[in-house]
């Protein structure tokens, strides 16, 4: 079975808008101007979106009551501050998880990234960090390397493993969206670094993010990572290997 289409406004199916001027939108603001949410279903599964800011309850109640006729599991991708996407495998929970978004539509979120460290001796951690923590080496395609200055805590990414998470996601290219120095990004990220200079042991944590793809739209990224600190070479500073994994977070942004 082909992907099928739908659009749904005030709570009804409807054919989709024509472009305005005869030039496309982003889908984003295409789906809020007018207040719309699209149904794609497939043999893969099925995908509800929407913009959260939009004036669409009625189209998500149609939605939500609707998807169970679609083989899931079941994306929700919804617009707040950048894309949330979220994969469920039941239709009766996703039907749970829409009347919970509904309700924290008018949410305002107080930040772009997210943070939290654990202890990983007392986690399961994904494979790549496992196996990175327990041979007390990142592989290097998988990695990336950073020299620290402590004392004004700047960073700069001096290699970027051709299969790590930002290669996947950004190419190689130093001084893309995650690489730029003297973000809010960049300041809160760092932390990590430091705090496992200081320590002399990998350091652990959850991270989700608000980051701009080489789209040019805004998506929220949950990755956990490890960062290993490394001995001061002569000449060159103080420096960390990053071993990141995109994956699920242990923490709610909405």
């Amino acid at each position: 079975m082909e992907q099928l289409e739908f659009w749904i406004s005030k709570g009804c199916l409807v054919p989709k808008p024509g472009p305005e001027d005869g030039k496309p939108l982003p889908e984003r603001i295409f789906l809020m101007r007018h207040n719309l949410v699209k149904v794609s279903a497939g043999l893969s599964g099925a995908t509800v979106k929407w913009h959260a800011g939009s004036a669409n309850w009625a189209s998500l109640y149609f939605a939500k009551e609707w998807i169970g006729a679609f083989t899931g599991p079941y994306t929700l991708s919804y617009y707040l501050s950048g894309w949330f996407n979220e994969t469920i495998a039941d239709a009766v929970d996703a039907r749970d998880r829409i009347d919970q978004l509904i309700a924290k539509s008018d949410l305002h979120l107080s930040s772009r990234i997210y943070t939290q460290s654990f202890d990983p001796g007392v986690r399961v951690l994904p494979d790549l960090l496992r196996r990175t923590l327990e041979e007390g080496a990142a592989p290097e395609e998988f990695s990336i390397d950073c020299s620290v200055d402590e004392e004004s805590g700047r960073v700069k990414v001096e290699r970027i493993g051709q299969n790590s998470a930002i290669a996947r996601l950004w190419g190689l290219s130093p001084v893309s969206t995650p690489c730029l120095s003297g973000t809010n990004y960049d300041k809160v990220t760092t932390k990590g670094y430091l705090e496992a200079l200081k320590t002399g042991r990998p350091y652990y944590d959850h991270v989700y993010a608000a980051m701009m793809g080489r789209d040019g739209e805004v998506s929220w990224i949950p990755y956990q990572r490890i960062v290993l600190p490394h001995v001061e070479k002569p000449g060159q500073g103080k420096w960390v290997s990053v071993v990141s994994q995109i994956t699920p977070v242990e923490i709610a942004v909405v």
